[in-house]
């Protein structure tokens, strides 16, 4: 690894070596654009990856959290598939369990950043009767979650220091860390606000970054995530920053690490085994740049491929995968004829940089698709499912 070296922003300590540039990407993969050229004319930003040997940070040098716009029309809502339903579902009964007890008197307190339509938040609230508070500054108050009616109140603003003194017996924030680009003060006013509420317990969700470097999922790597987190490197930010960690796993066949932490009396104590784990890590870095343009050049042949013998291609799923595989690939992406969502808020709108418009999944029926590409394996049942109770059998390719 050469070239110029940046000082790490998670441990202040190491320094970004920088090992892949995948040049450049849609700057936000959530935006429900209305035409097919606002969405071909979104801002794109460069995607130059370094890797921290101090504490495991991988992080994006060219982000520019100027370019990143919240406020926009944004929807990356996943519970619409059973599969995530079923996950959520469990989750906030994990945490809802553990954590929190049921009171009449005096229900428990739960916030949430970045809570979107307060959905996870009204799930969690449910269990166990608790009043909920979440902070999200895309929230469209018409979209509220039926679960979270009369459970919680959404603020339209960022999660700042104006929280401290709210009571917040949990604290949870899934697929927002990995947005902020210095997450220390971030995590700093998190413990503020866990210090006025004792006993409180944070539970933080992030992607998990093995997803890209290990299972070569090189459709993760978008521009909003400006941070990449491995359960060693996400544990060992919650230490450095004050926390003492309950517990850390890999969670949703692996796509996500959930970390679970109180503020620690005293220095923590390092993680077991967080040594080998970071040295394993930086070995997998080492060669990830070679694995994604194999990776890049396969899909690409493949693409070509398909519209060489006229076949039609639909993408099922408009998320942040799809979004990542259309930029990456670049002009091979138009042998997708379209693309499918079973999100109603997604379609209608079209899908950043490529431009593709996002349709109802039913919409195969009238044009029925030679191939179907499933971004993300866990959803290949479900989609198989779905296809079969309309009728259809196309070729089904998961991108694993």
């Amino acid at each position: 690894m050469a070239g110029t070296q940046i000082r790490c922003l998670a441990c202040d300590r190491g320094s970004l070596e920088p090992f892949l540039d995948a040049g450049e990407v849609p700057v936000q993969v959530g935006v429900l654009w209305p035409s097919r050229e606002a969405a071909r004319n979104c801002q794109r930003g460069a995607m130059r990856l370094a890797f921290c040997r101090s504490c495991g940070l991988v992080y994006n040098t060219a982000f520019d959290p100027a370019r990143v716009d919240y406020s926009l029309p944004y929807d990356n809502a996943l519970h619409f598939s059973d599969v995530f339903r079923s996950y959520e579902r469990r989750l906030a009964d994990r945490l809802a369990g553990r954590y929190l007890r049921a009171a009449e008197a005096d229900p428990p307190r739960v916030m949430e950043l970045g809570c979107g339509s307060g959905h996870f938040l009204g799930l969690v609230c449910e269990r166990v009767g608790a009043r909920g508070i979440g902070f999200d500054p895309s929230h469209d108050p018409a979209r509220l979650d039926p679960v979270a009616r009369g459970r919680v109140e959404i603020l339209r603003e960022p999660f700042s220091e104006r929280a401290i003194g709210q009571r917040a017996d949990l604290l949870c924030f899934r697929h927002v860390l990995e947005h902020i680009a210095d997450p220390r003060p971030f995590l700093t006013t998190v413990r503020a606000v866990m210090q006025a509420s004792p006993g409180s317990v944070v539970y933080c969700e992030v992607p998990n970054a093995f997803l890209a470097l290990r299972q070569l999922s090189i459709w993760d790597l978008i521009y909003e995530h400006c941070s990449y987190f491995v359960p060693a490197s996400l544990a060992a930010l919650f230490a450095a920053q004050g926390f003492e960690v309950l517990e850390v796993n890999e969670d949703y066949g692996g796509q996500f690490v959930g970390l679970v932490a109180r503020v620690a009396v005293g220095t923590p104590a390092a993680a077991t085994g967080a040594a080998e784990a970071l040295a394993q890590l930086a070995q997998d870095v080492e060669t990830f740049a070679s694995h994604f343009e194999r990776v890049r050049g396969e899909w690409s042949a493949r693409l070509a491929d398909l519209h060489a013998r006229g076949r039609r291609v639909a993408l099922w799923g408009a998320g942040a995968k799809t979004v990542g595989f259309c930029a990456l690939l670049g002009r091979h992406a138009d042998a997708v004829a379209t693309v499918v969502d079973v999100n109603p808020g997604k379609q209608g709108t079209f899908l950043a940089g490529s431009g593709h418009e996002i349709q109802a999944p039913q919409s195969l029926r009238e044009t029925p698709p030679d191939t179907v590409i499933v971004l993300n394996p866990l959803y290949e049942k479900e989609i198989r499912r779905d296809l079969e109770a309309m009728g259809l059998c196309p070729e089904v390719l998961s991108v694993s």
